[in-house]
């Protein structure tokens, strides 16, 4: 999906969801954390969501920046990325784990993987909430979440 203008997920939001997903406050390394945020954007024309996305998920989870609980927070933040750009996301808890251990095993390629329960929602608004969305996605996969943090 290529869209006119993405939103991205800052340092902070990054920090915010670690806190989210784990319930406290971790160390951190500041220019690996700041690297693995970077992975969301592209070299040279930077619209294509997907591909953003599918770079995010194991750049992310490469530099491990946070003391505690990278995988859950590279879910939960890939998934909010998606999401604060017009995507649905088509898959249950039941099911996520596999989907995410997939690709952090590089077993599927991650743009796929991502095509296949990211869809676009059709009149998708310029409205970004990230907290409202990062609690809708914790709400939607605890059991991903909580298998994720014992990783």
């Amino acid at each position: 999906m290529a869209a006119a203008q993405l939103h991205y997920l800052t340092v902070q939001d990054i920090l915010w969801i670690n806190l989210q997903v784990t319930g406290k406050v971790h160390h951190f390394n500041y220019a690996k954390l700041e690297e693995a945020t970077y992975y969301q954007y592209a070299y040279g024309d930077s619209k294509n969501l997907v591909s953003q996305a599918a770079r995010f998920l194991p750049g992310f989870l490469k530099m491990s920046p946070i003391e505690a609980g990278n995988e859950a927070t590279a879910f939960i933040a890939a998934l909010t990325f998606l999401k604060i750009n017009g995507m649905r996301i088509e898959f249950q808890d039941a099911n996520a784990c596999d989907w995410f251990m997939k690709i952090r095993d590089r077993e599927v390629d991650a743009a796929e993987a991502i095509k296949s329960v990211a869809k676009p929602i059709v009149g998708h608004h310029e409205s970004v909430n990230i907290r409202m969305t990062v609690k809708e996605l914790l709400g939607e996969f605890p059991c991903t979440v909580l298998k994720l943090q014992g990783s």
